[in-house]
């Protein structure tokens, strides 16, 4: 009843609605039918009806007008969808989100493989206290090996993880994240490239740690094709 399109805002607003955050709202059929339609847009992004600003998100392209408001929106789900659905999301809003949404089942890469995500001047987040904003650190062209060598060492293991799939990190540092408490971050560890060649043979020869440092790429091609042929062969007969 709350959103069917004849009513005014004032009608609607009357309307009390109580929304599960934690429920998948269906679209609104005559909201999906208009996305073409700028004006029954800005109708939508100015309601005071979460489902119709939500709704609104939805089109590839906005008017900027549109776009504009729904970013200032308060409710951060509204900003949320905007990031997963509109490339003309603003650049100003998308880290906002990324700093507490990690993308969804449809749109995983978002908002962080949103062509309008900041892709320079991401240093500035080096000492953030959130964890997820200094993770973008090391995807700053400007960043270092230094700066890789210094998040390997990161209270944070997601930010550790980042690190350990740095190919600038030192083999010292890639070493040292084989003992991280993490089985995640050590996994990532052995298959770093810069490993010492005695140490990524210590770990093919563990039946523990030989299914992740197998897939280290500085293993010569033919030595992974021996493994592979030798994983092949069926076991031997006992007697």
């Amino acid at each position: 009843m709350s959103v069917r399109p004849e009513l005014t805002e004032e009608q609607r607003a009357a309307i009390r609605v109580d929304i599960d955050p934690g429920a998948r709202c269906l679209d609104v059929d005559w909201v999906v039918a208009a996305h073409d339609d700028p004006e029954v847009m800005r109708r939508c992004a100015a309601s005071s009806h979460l489902l119709l600003r939500s709704r609104a998100t939805r089109p590839a392209r906005l008017p900027p007008d549109v776009v504009e408001r729904l970013a200032r929106d308060e409710d951060r789900v509204v900003c949320l969808l905007l990031a997963e659905s509109c490339d003309d999301a603003p650049a100003v809003m998308l880290p906002k989100v990324w700093q507490w949404w990690n993308g969804s089942l449809s749109r995983p890469g978002r908002p962080r493989s949103h062509p309008n995500f900041p892709r320079r001047d991401l240093l500035q987040y080096a000492d953030d206290p959130h964890p997820r904003m200094r993770r973008l650190a090391l995807d700053d062209p400007e960043s270092t090996a230094e700066s890789a060598e210094r998040f390997s060492r990161d209270p944070d293991e997601e930010i550790r993880l980042r690190a350990a799939k740095d190919v600038r990190l030192s083999a010292a540092s890639a070493v040292y994240l084989l003992d991280d408490p993490d089985a995640s971050l050590r996994a990532a560890a052995s298959r770093h490239p810069r490993l010492p060649t005695r140490v990524l043979v210590g770990l093919l020869l563990d039946v523990e740690t030989a299914d992740q440092a197998v897939c280290n790429p500085s293993i010569p091609l033919a030595v992974m094709h021996r493994k592979i042929d030798r994983a092949a062969e069926p076991p031997a007969r006992a007697g």
